[in-house]
């Protein structure tokens, strides 16, 4: 008999469980289209390209600077806040700002991810070298790399789930077979983010867009039909090449942009997302 009850007894707490479980999920269930989704993005390119001007090219942006030093390309017309950072402790106080203080940034743009991970590198290795006098600074350990990996995912994901927008910057990393090495365009190669594997592996997964941007020399007329003349224009690649990894989750972006701006690119999908 007493066995009875307590089966009983279980039977009646798992019906209540499940009920409030069944109330508490269906609460939290909403349309996609009513969820608040910043945008998330990854531009890389080759050094002197423009990476950190069409990262200050975001609305309401503060450029979290990675030892780039790149800051004298937007000083006239941009001008945005810039955040240093020389430490990886420096990117830890940001991100705490970023998620927990009072501001009025709507875009973060984290400038650039390959410098990040070498920052976090020697963060690492100052530990090792803390705990073993006898190692040599410049040798990562396998047990290093793994750290770095480690802490450089849990810092994109940080960042990533930020309730605005983010935008990472990376250098490029060139996969060559054949071809000139001084010929951007030259040869059988797979160009990405430069950075190690796994790292790149996560990044390209945190994102919505990836996009590749070069330098193009074009032809333009002159004023009133006048004399042609050759200018550099910059490109953003976002779909449509085997050679670049590029990509458009959102599914509302050309294949390429010409003359990039982010303000204007964000504005794209907002709308392009409102209509559907």
């Amino acid at each position: 008999m007493a066995t009875s009850r307590r089966t009983s007894s279980r039977r009646k707490n798992s019906a209540l469980n499940m009920s409030s479980i069944t109330e508490r999920v269906e609460k939290r269930v909403v349309r996609a289209s009513e969820l608040y989704d910043p945008v998330k993005m990854l531009i890389y390119a080759r050094p002197k390209v423009g990476k950190t001007r069409l990262a200050a090219s975001a609305p309401g942006v503060l450029l979290v600077d990675i030892n780039e030093r790149g800051t004298k390309s937007i000083r006239r017309d941009y001008n945005p806040d810039v955040y240093p950072v020389t430490s990886w402790i420096d990117l830890n106080d940001i991100y705490w700002y970023l998620k927990e203080g009072s501001h009025n940034y709507t875009t973060v743009s984290v400038d650039g991810v390959t410098g990040l991970q070498t920052l976090c590198m020697n963060f690492v290795l100052g530990e090792q070298v803390a705990l073993d006098a006898s190692r040599d600074p410049d040798m990562p350990s396998r047990q290093a790399w793994g750290k770095v990996g480690q802490l450089m995912k849990t810092q994109i994901t940080n960042f990533r789930n930020l309730d605005m927008n983010v935008v990472f910057t990376a250098l490029t990393r060139v996969n060559k077979q054949g071809g000139d090495d001084d010929d951007d365009l030259g040869g059988d190669e797979t160009l990405g983010p430069a950075v190690s594997p796994s790292v790149a592996g996560h990044l390209e997964a945190a994102v919505d867009i990836i996009g590749y941007l070069i330098k193009r020399q074009v032809v333009v007329k002159g004023k009133d039909g006048g004399r042609r003349r050759k200018v550099i224009r910059r490109r953003l690649i976002l779909e449509g090449s085997d050679r670049y990894l590029v990509g458009d989750r959102t599914g509302v972006l050309p294949e390429f942009v010409d003359a990039p701006d982010l303000t204007e690119i964000f504005k794209t999908i907002n709308v392009e997302e409102e209509r559907g």
